[in-house]
């Protein structure tokens, strides 16, 4: 099927993110209780709970190119992309659970645990990347794909806020309160099955939207590529690589920020009871970020408005780390400021489509789903750097446990949740500046040179491959 030049149903454009809504239910038992569920609830022994992480996330950041080639080269008879909505979901999430299973003794228990991880995961991020994909594939209207990956944003949110309000109450309940391995196991459960339905809903709704490569001889030779040509696609492709630097710039800062709020709020403000509404008030905050992000951008430019949030961001934290406040002011300073995280969430999606585009102008060929795949590259290294900082930052601010707070642990503290943030979205806002130009008039004169490429050219006319590079380049 070619892709829309049209408008997209409101339907498709408005639920696009409902499968978001049931990934971050699903995905957020991991995010929030896979460490305590190998260490407290399973009873398996730190020495290897720490083995179990470690090779876990090896695995979760090489799984990423890996899902991306294997979308790429899959063709089943619903979509390339749209496939992997209807087995993926399900495949999972027979493994997933396997993750939060307690069974037999620690070192088996370990190792299915790790097998339900390895597994469960190369496979959410094929069909993850299908699901992003779609945004490219289903239509060539800008607008539409903003739309998009705006609503996703929304409904990423709205899925991080169910899990906050619900996830530790389901595992206390559904395990009775006295077994939370068989609470979080049932939770899982649960949760797949909500995600599931979620992606199959898309499924149903996009079947006039399945992408099929073409059928053609030479377009389907056209549509082939190997490993070496996909990854070339990211060499050659400078906003790409601008993207993917800036957002791990974002997610490093933020998963930081995450993970020092713990000691802020103890050492510092000496009130660790309302943690917990800090958390819900950032994702409440994506949300609102995430409604005011597809107007904005629509009127002055996806990179425009990434570029405006990253540095509201940084301005937000700089604040934190130079200034007295309580629990209120930081609150406050730091929900405006998480609007400069919340905004290039909801951009994401659209500017990664922006990206394929111009893989597509500069090579001649098309690594949709591989490009689309990358997305999780960034949150998969900032999740395993993010220990290493969080570490590097207590040990330099002579961090022990449960001790008193002197000037220099507040003082580390605050830089760590503030000042190295700052420093890492900082240089994401650098490289977006450098590398990443796409503006809405070049997308679309990369777009029309890739559809007139089937018709005759006089070299160095305004429509011939010289002639739109040479506009590009102004």
């Amino acid at each position: 099927m070619e892709q829309n030049k049209k408008g997209l149903r409101r339907s498709i454009i408005n639920l696009y993110g409902l499968p978001s809504f049931g990934f971050q239910l699903f995905v957020n038992m991991e995010v929030f209780f896979f460490a305590a569920f190998l260490t407290d609830y399973a009873k398996i022994p730190v020495a290897i709970a720490g083995t179990v992480l470690m090779v876990t996330s090896i695995f979760d950041i090489a799984w990423v190119p890996t899902a991306g080639v294997i979308l790429e080269k899959s063709s089943m008879r619903w979509g390339r992309y749209r496939s992997w909505l209807l087995i993926g979901p399900p495949l999972a999430s027979f493994f997933f659970v396997l993750q939060f299973f307690k069974i037999g003794d620690p070192v088996t228990n370990a190792i299915l645990i790790s097998i339900g991880f390895i597994v469960s995961h190369l496979i959410w991020n094929i069909f993850y990347a299908a699901h992003i994909a779609m945004n490219n594939s289903m239509t060539m209207v800008r607008e539409d794909r903003i739309s998009m990956a705006s609503n996703r944003g929304m409904f990423n949110a709205l899925g991080a806020i169910g899990f906050s309000l619900l996830g530790a109450k389901s595992i206390q309940v559904l395990g009775g309160g006295e077994n939370p391995a068989l609470g979080s196991t049932l939770t899982v459960i649960i949760s797949a099955i909500l995600m599931i339905l979620c992606y199959w809903t898309l499924f149903v709704m996009t079947k006039e939207y399945a992408y099929h490569p073409p059928a053609s001889g030479e377009a389907a030779e056209k549509d082939k590529m190997s490993i070496g040509e996909m990854l070339k696609q990211i060499v050659l492709n400078p906003p790409l690589i601008g993207l993917m630097l800036a957002e791990l710039g974002r997610y490093l800062g933020r998963f930081v920020i995450f993970g020092m709020a713990f000691y802020y709020f103890k050492y510092v403000l000496s009130n660790l009871a309302v943690i917990s509404i800090f958390f819900t008030g950032l994702n409440i905050v994506c949300f609102f970020g995430a409604i005011a992000t597809a107007p904005l951008a629509k009127k002055f430019g996806e990179r425009n408005i990434y570029i405006l949030s990253l540095a509201l961001f940084i301005t937000g934290l700089l604040a934190v780390w130079a200034l007295p406040m309580n629990y209120v002011s930081f609150m406050i300073v730091m929900f405006v400021a998480y609007l400069g995280y919340g905004m290039p969430d909801a951009l994401g999606v659209a500017m990664y489509s922006a990206t394929v585009d111009y893989g597509e102008w500069k090579t001649g060929k098309n690594a949709r789903g591989f490009i689309m795949s990358l997305i999780s590259f960034p949150i998969k290294t900032a999740i395993f750097v993010r220990s290493v900082v969080i570490t590097v930052v207590l040990a330099s601010a002579g961090y022990v446990v449960d001790m008193a707070p002197t000037p220099e642990l507040i003082s580390g503290i605050k830089t760590g949740i503030a000042l190295v943030p700052a420093l890492f979205i900082g240089a994401g806002l650098l490289i977006i500046l450098l590398l990443y130009r796409i503006t809405p008039e070049k997308q679309e004169q990369m777009q029309n040179e890739i559809a007139m490429r089937a018709t005759p050219y006089t070299t160095g006319s305004a429509q011939s491959p010289e002639g739109m590079k040479d506009a590009l380049k102004s």
